[in-house]
């Protein structure tokens, strides 16, 4: 008569055995790998960061030696006497350029013209072929310019020109001066192949007292 086992029953199943002596050994030789390899990281990293902790402690030193040579540098420096006085004299400078510029835009108290500027203007508006300004002096009560004519016959009609424009509104141009002039031979240019021509100085003043310092 044959007998059957049923293998299935948890009393007759193989079992592992943990403390087995393969089992126990190649646990150890895991675990000895596994630290010999975390020692080999940890030098490793140890070295790494000294490399790092070096190279910055040698930036660090070389820093600190340029800010003292730097500070030395600084230090042994002279103070430049002249440069308060230079900084006072351009500043002084700046500020009477302002007050020329505020002066010539600046209107006529009574507002019936434009201020000096508008007068530069009318100058610029009213120029004629033949006709050149050398020079001018501008007041509130009167206006006074120089200059030359190749033809005497332009002044009128220059004179006529200047008193319509409106920038020298209220005031009336009149000749003062007249004279003719002929340069000379020895100021005439070598390279030049036609001789200078003769041409006409002339002054002109507006109604009113110009004072002397304005005359430029």
């Amino acid at each position: 008569m044959s007998q059957q086992i049923n293998l299935l029953l948890p009393e007759l199943r193989p079992r592992f055995d943990w403390l087995a002596l393969p089992v126990v050994g190649a646990i150890a030789l895991a675990a000895c790998v596994l630290v010999v390899l975390l020692a080999q990281f940890q030098a490793y990293r140890h070295a790494r960061l000294s490399t790092e902790a070096a190279a910055t402690s040698g930036k660090l030193l070389n820093l600190q030696q340029q800010v003292q040579a730097l500070g030395e540098s600084v230090g042994a420096r002279k103070p430049n006497g002249e440069l308060p006085a230079e900084i006072s004299l351009l500043r002084s400078g700046v500020e009477q350029r302002r007050e020329v510029l505020t002066f010539v835009g600046k209107p006529r108290d009574d507002g019936s013209a434009p201020g000096f500027s508008g007068m530069l203007q009318g100058f610029s508006r009213q120029g004629m072929e033949g006709v050149w300004l050398t020079g001018f002096a501008l007041a509130p009560a009167a206006v006074e310019i120089r200059g030359r004519l190749l033809d005497p016959v332009l002044l009128p009609r220059y004179i006529a020109r200047l008193n319509e424009d409106a920038a020298f509104s209220g005031r009336r141009f009149s000749a003062l001066e007249m004279k003719g002039v002929l340069p000379a031979a020895e100021a005439e240019p070598k390279r030049s192949p036609q001789p200078l021509r003769p041409y006409t100085e002339f002054v002109l003043r507006t109604d009113g007292a110009l004072p002397e310092e304005t005359r430029r």
